[in-house]
């Protein structure tokens, strides 16, 4: 069983709760945002961001959600545009703004980015567990498990888009 710690506690017993959450996003540069006031904890630093949850429901295998975030600068619409976020590890936290110590923050849930939508004013990004989609285990497309390949270098027009083939190293 968890516990509070006294910080905690005291926060969610006053007759004011500041509730508030951090969001760390994995792109080629970590984004760790808070939704409250820039903070430092677990030794990171976190920029306050007009971000938020909706919907969140965290079971056994199974996360869903939608993360909000303000869009009004264009920063978090270009960085989902630029760098994708199907798959791509998001880690969610909340927190009392009375209560801010490495034990007094509680996580949430890690997930992974699905479908996004990019909008004038926000980006909204569909949250899933990061199993979801797999259906069994991965196989690597091999001439021992499919047959004759197609060469290396081979390109194919699919839906009049021309694709390239290459190969693992």
């Amino acid at each position: 069983m968890k516990s509070l710690t006294a910080a905690l506690a005291a926060a969610l017993g006053a007759p004011v709760q500041q509730p508030a959450i951090l969001v760390e996003v994995a792109f080629a540069t970590v984004v760790r945002w808070s939704s409250f006031a820039p903070l430092s904890w677990n030794g990171q630093n976190w920029v306050k961001e007009a971000v938020r949850v909706e919907g969140l429901a965290v079971d056994a295998l199974r996360v869903a959600g939608t993360l909000i975030i303000d869009n009004g600068d264009d920063a978090a619409g270009a960085l989902v545009l630029g760098e994708g976020v199907t798959d791509r590890s998001i880690r969610i936290w909340a927190y009392d703004a009375a209560a801010t110590a490495t034990a007094d923050v509680v996580w949430l849930c890690d997930a992974v980015g699905g479908a996004a939508m990019v909008a004038d004013n926000e980006v909204r990004i569909e949250l899933r567990h990061k199993t979801e989609l797999m259906v069994g285990p991965r196989t690597f497309i091999t001439e021992s498990a499919f047959g004759t390949l197609l060469p290396s270098g081979a390109v194919l027009r699919i839906n009049g888009v021309d694709v390239a083939l290459q190969r693992k190293n």
